[in-house]
């Protein structure tokens, strides 16, 4: 008996799926996944002259401080974003601005290193994320991000096509946030010619809000 080519792939499918398993992955700030467009300003670490007390508070002992886009691709269904800031900081997932975070500076607390955005309904596939600061001159401390993503039995294979896809992803965020940022520049310089106040008019927002995001919590 030999069963249609179809009901074969099906199974095949079926089994694919069934051994599939989320898996937590971790980048630090200095993975070389992870992408500034500005290079750091300062990079803590051990012997490089931060706090001892504040660096052992970090993953890994490590954060890097920029003041431009970081850029993180990814494969996955859930991303978390651990940073510190005294300003505001903006999320865009795949070319979407889906949240932000105001740091210490402006909520009265000291800048710590938090959790400042998840998302957690995804589908399992290339990603890219964009964190920016949301006014020329403010900075973002990076410690890590963690990510989760559904390895299978044919992970070798999907990594090896999904990896270069994702490569050509990260490849035109990098473009389109130059692009935002020098833009951002030179309307700024064009304000401050006329006497305006310099930075984007940003209205009043909640501390932390995140629209279109999915329910659930962390698993790590």
């Amino acid at each position: 008996m030999h069963l249609p080519l179809s009901l074969w792939a099906i199974g095949l499918i079926n089994i694919i799926y069934v051994s599939a398993k989320p898996r937590n992955f971790t980048l630090d700030d200095t993975a070389p996944e992870i992408i500034y467009m500005q290079a750091p300003s300062m990079r803590c670490g051990p012997g490089t002259g931060c706090d001892p007390d504040w660096t052992a508070r970090l993953y890994n002992g490590t954060s890097s401080t920029t003041a431009g886009p970081v850029i993180v691709p990814f494969v996955g269904t859930d991303i978390y974003v651990y940073l510190g800031t005294d300003e505001t900081c903006i999320f865009s997932l795949d070319g979407l601005v889906v949240g932000e975070f105001i740091g210490g500076g402006l909520n009265n607390v000291s800048n710590e290193i938090v959790m400042a955005f998840r998302n957690y309904s995804m589908p399992d596939v290339p990603h890219v994320l964009v964190i920016y600061p949301q006014k020329s001159g403010m900075t973002i401390e990076l410690d890590y991000v963690v990510y989760t993503h559904d390895v299978g039995t044919n992970k070798s294979h999907r990594g090896a096509i999904l990896g270069g896809v994702v490569g050509g992803v990260a490849a035109a965020s990098i473009c389109s946030a130059a692009a935002f940022f020098l833009s951002r520049r030179r309307k700024q310089r064009r304000l401050s010619t006329r006497g305006v106040r310099l930075g984007d008019n940003w209205q009043d927002k909640p501390s932390l809000r995140m629209t279109g995001l999915g329910q659930g919590e962390q698993q790590k």
